[in-house]
């Protein structure tokens, strides 16, 4: 029996799959999305894909070729730079997402429309991934709240929103206290090194690996507003990158430990250029 061989078809469908493999994964692990980036990886996985089946006549060789080479490359560009743990855990998701989408589309395809409408086919088998990342997105919405702090240390005041993370679990090994992160920029506007004895402490993150924090003890932190409100007094800080800060409304990430102290009640976002202000 001879079978006809559609490059485009092949293309299309694998640059498809692919992609939203991809996208579902970064939004499962919480990788920041690259779309344009995942687009070109997807489609010249999808050519190198094709250029192989094309060009390798042992079925064996491309299956491997595909599986140990064109694949795990295509993970690595797409979430670079990450941890060792986030492609390896990336690589195992976009597998049985790949797996579960492509047979999705075939049982649709053979069985309920008998070898008709490819196209729709393709379509309907991503629903249900859509369906599991709108619940994913509404069930950490209802984890991660965003509140108004102020930080006060020698009279310097910052205000900003923190988020509220269940989970940071970062505590000072010294003083065993709960560890609230900032960014560099906010710890700059509060004197820097300048003004803190800085120690350092060992974290350990999703997508960062391991590393260390520049920890410091400032005077007072106060999040939430009026009756609900909590105050540290004193509170640990710890500076990271502001990279981690980008394209938020928030410039804190808050200690789970908070909402043992309090109820809290999530703050209307504010734009993403008020999100800090400071007074000297």
């Amino acid at each position: 029996m001879n079978y006809g061989f559609y490059a485009d078809v092949f293309f299309l469908t694998n640059f498809y799959l692919d992609f939203l493999a991809v996208y579902a994964v970064g939004e499962v692990l919480q990788q920041k999305r690259r779309l344009p980036r995942a687009a070109l990886c997807c489609a010249l996985s999808s050519l190198a894909g094709c250029v192989l089946f094309l060009t390798l006549s042992d079925y064996d060789l491309y299956v491997l070729c595909i599986h140990f080479i064109v694949n795990p490359v295509m993970t690595v560009c797409c979430f670079f730079p990450a941890g060792k743990k986030i492609y390896v855990k990336a690589y195992l998701l976009m597998y049985f997402l790949v797996l579960l989408l492509g047979g999705s589309m075939e049982w649709l395809y053979q069985t309920v429309l008998g070898g008709r409408y490819y196209e729709l086919c393709l379509v309907l088998s991503a629903v249900p991934v859509w369906v599991f990342l709108s619940i994913l997105r509404r069930k950490r919405k209802n984890v991660h709240r965003i509140y108004p702090a102020v930080i006060s240390h020698r009279g310097r005041t910052v205000s900003l929103l923190a988020l509220y993370d269940t989970g940071n679990t970062l505590y000072d090994p010294y003083l065993k206290e709960p560890v609230h992160i900032i960014a560099g920029g906010v710890f700059a506007s509060l004197g820097g090194k300048e003004a803190f004895a800085v120690r350092f402490i060992p974290f350990s993150s999703v997508g960062c690996g391991q590393g260390m924090l520049e920890a410091f003890t400032v005077e007072r932190l106060t999040v939430g507003e009026d009756d609900e409100r909590i105050v540290f007094a004193p509170a640990v800080l710890a500076a990271a990158e502001d990279a981690l800060f980008e394209n938020r409304p928030y410039r804190m990430i808050l200690h789970g430990s908070i909402s043992e102290k309090m109820p809290l009640t999530a703050a209307k976002r504010a734009p993403f250029g008020t999100a800090c202000s400071s007074n000297e």
